[in-house]
């Protein structure tokens, strides 16, 4: 029975197999949560729903007949007794700006790993910021584990270990699919923020639509912008280059518009533009549809080099699911991998965790094209 808004599970009936301990999805009525929720279904995995409003949790958990559970962030009491028998937290409720450290620092202190799937680079410092805490609390913080940025991370290792002095990295990626309501409302906040890049080690900003490139990627030549994926951080943490660029080749923008849109970024800041631009996309479709995301591929590039050494280099082009389609996998082969890997802690992405070829291990991922051949 739900009563107040508290952490009740609903009792119901149960047909899991003994291959992965509970773990909570927080934010399950979101359109990647309601995705890991039914695919969870699918496989009898042990899944506890839950989020904050029982408007969207319960009639979602009673369909899936899974148990759920119902507390606010706001609330860190709550928050704890609502993960403490769980061995981890897929966490899937953004925007993650807002909603990740609270999450983060609850499952530090009651002892549960916690995972995530976003993809802004202030999370990924903000939850790195609190790697010491979770080292010494036994926990494991891997955000990221969808799309952003799995089979960026895995491909940027691969390359780096195919370097032998590696100074630069280049990422980039190029998929058809549309971005649910949630990403891209993600995005919108961040965008003010302008693009991200990384020099000399350091993380530092610059303008959107800036820096352009073309790369060889799903079988064509692309041109695309440097963008502010995560990678740009967390690259830097798995493969300790310093200088690291990351570009979206994104079908729909062409490159010659970039000079005039730029001057118009900056407008982005005013909230009454960010307000109705959140209505436009709360007014559209929540996110790829399923043929979409069955039939669509992603292809991810990485690149790496010593700017001292022409002949010192490696790079990669991998094919993928579809992102969302990919997050979905993703995200439970990362909790299944760390259930069966005990001792991990601190702050880790899949490559550090279970090293480049766990993207391999993922249903339709596979090696397009890689230099030097070994």
């Amino acid at each position: 029975m739900y009563r107040d808004n508290t952490c009740i599970a609903l009792s119901a009936k149960q047909n899991y197999t003994d291959r992965m301990k509970s773990f909570l999805i927080y934010g399950a009525s979101g359109y990647t949560g309601e995705l890991i929720a039914r695919r969870c279904k699918e496989k009898k995995l042990p899944a506890i729903l839950a989020g904050r409003n029982p408007d969207k949790i319960r009639p979602l958990a009673e369909e899936l007949d899974l148990p759920f559970r119902i507390f606010d962030l706001a609330d860190t009491q709550r928050v704890r007794g609502g993960i403490k028998d769980c061995f981890a937290v897929l966490h899937c409720a953004g925007p993650f700006v807002h909603t990740a450290e609270p999450m983060a620092q609850a499952c530090i202190d009651a002892g549960v790993h916690y995972l995530d799937i976003t993809g802004e680079i202030p999370v990924f410092e903000t939850i790195h910021a609190l790697d010491d805490r979770a080292k010494k609390g036994g926990v494991a913080l891997m955000p990221g584990t969808g799309f952003d940025v799995v089979p960026t991370d895995c491909a940027a290792s691969m390359v780096a270990a195919g370097c032998r002095v590696p100074t630069d990295l280049d990422i980039a990626f190029f998929s058809l699919g549309q971005m649910s309501r949630g990403t891209m409302k993600s995005a919108l906040l961040q965008m003010p923020n302008g693009n991200r890049i990384r020099r000399e080690g350091k993380v530092i900003g610059g303008p959107l639509l800036k820096i352009k490139k073309t790369i060889r990627l799903a079988g064509k030549d692309r041109t695309g912008f440097s963008i502010p994926w995560g990678d740009v951080f967390t690259a830097g943490i798995s493969t300790g280059i310093p200088n690291i660029t990351v570009y979206s080749m994104v079908p729909g923008l062409p490159v010659f518009l970039a000079p005039v849109l730029r001057p118009f970024t900056g407008l982005l800041k005013s909230a009454g533009i960010q307000n109705f631009l959140r209505n436009r996309i709360d007014a559209g479709a929540p996110g790829p549809d399923e043929k979409t995301r069955n039939d669509e591929r992603s292809y991810v590039y990485a690149k790496a080099w010593n700017r001292e050494d022409p002949e010192d280099f490696a790079e990669v082009e991998l094919e993928t699911m579809e992102g969302y389609q990919f997050t979905v996998e993703s995200s439970l082969a990362v909790l299944s991998a760390l259930e069966h890997k005990p001792g991990l802690s601190g702050f880790l992405t899949a490559s550090m965790a279970f090293g480049s070829e766990f993207v391999l291990s993922l249903p339709n991922t596979k090696v397009m094209r890689k230099l030097p051949v070994s």
